[in-house]
């Protein structure tokens, strides 16, 4: 039972609005960050049109640092990728089938791993953007560290899912609209799990349940959110395509320039995919409070609780 509330704070984005459970992540201080920061992110329950466009906004607000953190883990990534298909064309004697193997098995497990990288820097950066709150790449890496377990988990998890479903799909081409429906049902279900380890410090399984939950009542606009931020993705990759174009013109068809490139763009797309998800997960989680359980709700001073 939620105490006796008086009214909703019904202030416009451009006001400012207390933060949710901000003193347990305050990190280092308590100082607010820049006031237009502040003024860009309301605390309320949000319209479909907010939830697709606030996520940029958080991103932008702290550019450098998330841009930082994805270069950092595309540049180690992409190294591994070719550290390892090296490797491997060197113990095969050259062979061009084990050298494109590696190069697509070590781009897929570096792009799973560069995905939790980013998602667990980036949640901490959103979420200190919504609640405006200082961070540093050392805080959002202390506070990853604290749940990096259960969120590989979560990312484990996701990706099994998304590729049994995408296998059952891809079956027929009658399927695959309903298969991305459900697809992106399953994903709204699980969005706001990150956000929950991170901020409200819960068990794998409990962040399950409680992400389940607060999706409860609006699963398919967000499932529609979800899908929407695909086609925007597929969309903002064709310039990467023809940035590859443009440089294997320049560095022509030699293996090694075209699995340098074809490795560099996936992670580049997957970086930013992630921070986008991350951001989204923070917005879609701060709407779900303030609509479930009204979290943006103000409590008149001395109100004994019902």
């Amino acid at each position: 039972m939620y105490p006796a509330v008086a009214d909703r704070d019904g202030r416009s984005s451009t006001s400012g609005a207390p933060p949710i459970n901000a003193s347990a992540h305050a990190g280092a201080g308590t100082a607010v960050t820049a006031p237009g920061e502040a003024e860009q992110i309301p605390i309320r329950p949000l319209s479909w049109r907010e939830l697709a466009d606030l996520p940029f906004a958080v991103l932008q607000a702290r550019v450098r640092l998330v841009a930082g953190i994805a270069g950092i883990g595309v540049a180690v990534a992409l190294g591994a990728v070719l550290g390892v298909t090296l490797l491997v064309s060197w113990a095969s004697d050259d062979s061009k089938a084990g050298t494109v193997w590696a190069a697509v098995v070590s781009t897929l497990c570096c792009a799973w791993l560069l995905r939790l990288w980013i998602t667990g820097m980036a949640v901490p950066v959103a979420a200190a953007v919504v609640h405006r709150q200082p961070i540093t790449a050392g805080t959002a890496a202390r506070r990853l560290g604290a749940v990096w377990a259960p969120l590989a988990r979560h990312h484990l998890v996701s990706a099994l899912i998304g590729i049994g479903i995408t296998a059952l799909g891809a079956l027929l081409v009658i399927t695959l609209i309903p298969s991305t429906i459900w697809l992106g049902r399953v994903r709204a279900r699980r969005w706001a799990v990150a956000p929950v380890l991170f901020l409200e410090s819960q068990r794998y399984s409990v962040a399950v349940t409680r992400a389940k939950m607060l999706a409860t009542g609006r699963l398919m606009p967000i499932a529609g959110l979800w899908i929407f931020l695909r086609g925007l993705l597929i969309a903002l990759a064709g310039p990467v395509v023809g940035l590859l174009g443009y440089l294997s013109d320049i560095s022509g068809t030699h293996r090694w320039a075209v699995i340098a490139l074809l490795a560099g763009a996936a992670l580049l797309v997957t970086a930013f995919s992630a921070a986008m998800d991350a951001a989204t997960a923070v917005v879609v989680h701060i709407d779900r409070r303030c609509a479930r359980e009204g979290a943006d709700l103000r409590i008149p001073g001395g109100q004994a609780p019902r």
